[in-house]
């Protein structure tokens, strides 16, 4: 055989066993993780996988797949879950304080009643996500897409949305002290009673958004576009409207604002 083409088929085979050396590596971090043996498994395929009361406290799950997987009442405190995919997950009262989920793949997921203060969801898709009563206490949403999310009654004091989506979401009753958005999107999205003092909305886009008795006291809404929103029964006392776009807006005292 020629030198050149024996070279060939060693480099071949080389490559072969290697590809299936890590092949079979893959496989047995996925066994090892689901029998519970390792808490790490970055980039693992863990759809559909049970994981409910675990404790994944600090796991790394980095880019794992855990679409629809179930992770109900799970301890993922200090996780890092940096673009995993979690479509459709469910999260429900899991622990995610200071966990790691800057963009992931959210859609759908279902986080009631999870624990997540100062957890990272920066650039995540939580579009259409299930996260009434959320504790996400100073946590940090900043680019995030919340479109259509339900947070009704969520808890959301000092946490950041700069820049994020919000776009027909449910805020209703949700507490909001200190929040900032400021330049987000939220057309029709539902403020209802919601506790915003001192919330920053600088430059937010809040197009026919609903604030019935909603509390903006020191609130700050300059140059916010608030067009046909309704604001009646809202607290304004004091909130700074400078440069704000109140065109069509139900006022506090139910008149339109020209």
């Amino acid at each position: 055989m020629h030198r050149p083409v024996a070279a060939a088929v060693v480099f071949l085979t080389t490559s072969i066993v290697l590809l299936c050396i890590g092949g079979l590596a893959s496989a047995q971090d996925v066994a090892a993780f689901l029998a519970g043996q390792s808490k790490d498994c970055p980039g693992c395929d863990l759809s559909g996988a049970k994981l409910k009361r675990r404790d994944l406290s600090g796991a790394n799950l980095a880019g794992a797949n855990l679409s629809e997987a179930s992770l109900h009442r799970s301890v993922l405190r200090g996780a890092n879950l940096a673009g995993a995919d979690l479509t459709g997950a469910n999260l429900n009262k899991t622990s995610l304080l200071q966990a790691n989920l800057s963009h992931a793949k959210m859609k759908g997921a279902m986080l009631f009643e999870a624990e997540a203060g100062r957890a990272d969801f920066s650039g995540a898709d939580l579009t259409e996500a299930l996260m009434g009563s959320i504790h996400l206490l100073g946590g940090k949403l900043d680019g995030a897409n919340l479109t259509e999310a339900d947070l009704e009654s969520a808890q959301l004091e000092d946490a950041s949305f700069a820049g994020a989506r919000l776009d027909g979401a449910n805020l209703h009753q949700g507490r909001m002290l200190r929040a900032n958005l400021r330049g987000v999107v939220a057309d029709s999205t539902d403020f209802t009673q919601a506790n915003m003092r001192e919330v920053n909305l600088h430059g937010a886009a809040l197009r026919q958004s609903i604030f019935f008795l909603a509390d903006l006291g020191v609130a700050d809404l300059s140059s916010a576009d608030l067009s046909y929103s309704v604001l009646r029964s809202a607290n304004l006392t004091d909130a700074n409207q400078t440069g704000a776009i109140l065109t069509g807006a139900m006022m506090p005292d139910n008149s339109i604002h020209p």
